[in-house]
């Protein structure tokens, strides 16, 4: 049923790319946000609630609200990628201000923008470096490491905010609208008779299944 040989011939030479490890996973998880947008309108409308009064809400009183993490979202992912080319980059735009439909577009904007980047312009990219300035803050970084250690960390944390904020107000979101599309690569390890899934049979699969076991998955 199951073989395990030393090495995946479906996957021997390949090396994970800057784009691949950026921009891929931009393209799964924004689309989720916009997605546990829209759940959120449908939410509102179907129970006659004001859809901006999500807008600034916030997880606790001492964190941000909702609004701050969108701009935050767009910040670490296409605003990191511009700071690769530019060499520098410092805090998200505290002075933005947007409702929720606004939000929405504006996000929509920025995965359009990175839907059309092209691979190897990204990963050119790989062998330069970052500084990050915000006040008397001066932090030097490789880009890898600026990627990995800075920018990603914070993507992922503004994109759990904004669903968990969203789910807080009782939006009915799981743990696939958060993951959106895994793509996959069939395996040479598992026999010719064995059914391989697909995302898009991983989703329906959670969509099934309610309650905490779910969570694990």
């Amino acid at each position: 049923m199951f073989t395990a040989p030393a090495n995946n011939p479906t996957l021997k030479g390949t090396k994970m790319t800057l784009y691949q490890s950026t921009v891929g996973t931009y393209l799964q998880i924004i689309p989720s946000i916009l997605r546990c947008f829209e759940k959120g309108r449908r939410f509102c409308s179907e129970r006659g609630i004001d859809r901006e009064d999500f807008v600034d809400a916030s997880l606790s009183d001492d964190m941000l609200p909702l609004h701050f993490h969108i701009i935050a979202l767009v910040h670490f992912s296409e605003g990191a990628l511009n700071a690769a080319r530019e060499g520098i980059i410092g805090g998200p735009d505290m002075t933005l201000k947007f409702n929720y439909d606004e939000l929405e577009n504006y996000l929509e904007q920025s995965l359009g923008r990175l839907t059309k980047l092209n691979p190897d312009d990204v990963n050119t990219l790989v062998e330069g470096e970052v500084v990050f300035e915000y006040n008397q803050m001066i932090l030097p970084f490789s880009t890898e490491d600026f990627f990995c250690t800075y920018a990603s960390p914070h993507f992922y944390f503004r994109a759990s905010i904004v669903y968990a904020i969203l789910r807080s107000k009782g939006v009915p979101l799981g743990i696939a609208d958060y993951i959106g599309r895994v793509k996959t690569t069939p395996s040479s390890r598992f026999s010719a008779e064995i059914h391989q899934h697909t995302g898009d049979q991983y989703l329906e699969f959670l969509d099934q299944l309610a309650g905490p076991q779910v969570e694990n998955l």
